[in-house]
């Protein structure tokens, strides 16, 4: 098949391109590279210079304007090894101020006293401003100055749960009305709110407590 004259083009560039392909390996290429050098040191002037020669250096280079030795001052001292633990030290100073017997944190510490409030109890809190609330401990979470524990009930038929800090200042006492039957295998008794496991209202126990409480005490007579 002959070549169509519009083709007849390409072939003579195809064919400049390879002789151009041909020619180029032959061509030698030169790259200039400099090495780096390190900035020389100022040479300080000698002190035997005779002054009628110092009238001919630049103000800036005269001995006296020369620059002063910069004065480096010692670091402070390190806070960190007086204190390696802020968090944990404010933590305790706020602890000996709110609570400096250490009493209401060994009643919620469960993990080390025996004798401590546990999931699953029925505790009565007082606060300074308010009615007391009674209910039945799902969980306590020991966080410090933090610590809080969460109070489930039922009032006038309705679901009522309670997050209470210990160490609030509006708390001012915390009672243990009744201890769980049985130790629970959980540290949260988050199943409790489902309806085949709720306790319900626990108003009836707490008045018999606060009854019993009035009777030992000689504030009144049982009945």
């Amino acid at each position: 098949m002959a070549a169509l004259p519009a083709m007849r083009q390409l072939g003579c560039l195809r064919s400049l391109f390879k002789i151009q392909e041909a020619v180029q390996p032959q061509i030698s290429r030169r790259f200039i590279s400099t090495s780096y050098s390190q900035r020389p040191k100022p040479v300080p002037f000698p002190s035997n210079m005779p002054e009628q020669f110092l009238s001919q250096i630049p103000n800036r280079h005269q001995p006296q304007n020369a620059p002063k030795p910069i004065k480096v001052y010692p670091p402070p001292p390190s806070t960190r090894a007086v204190c390696k633990d802020p968090v944990a030290s404010v933590t305790e100073s706020q602890l000996a101020e709110i609570d400096p017997k250490g009493e209401r944190k060994a009643l919620f510490d469960y993990r080390r006293n025996p004798r401590s409030i546990k999931p699953g109890d029925i505790v009565r809190v007082t606060f300074k401003n308010g009615d007391p609330f009674n209910g039945v401990v799902l969980s306590i979470k020991l966080r410090g100055i933090d610590t809080s524990f969460l109070l489930r009930n039922e009032l006038t038929r309705v679901t009522v749960e309670m997050s209470v800090k210990v160490f609030n200042p509006n708390v001012s006492s915390v009672e243990i009305v009744q201890r769980a039957e049985r130790k629970p295998r959980r540290a949260r008794l988050y199943y409790m709110r489902s309806r085949k496991h709720d306790r319900r209202s626990v108003e009836s126990v707490a008045a018999a407590y606060v009854r019993q409480k009035k009777a030992f005490m000689g504030g009144g007579r049982q009945r």
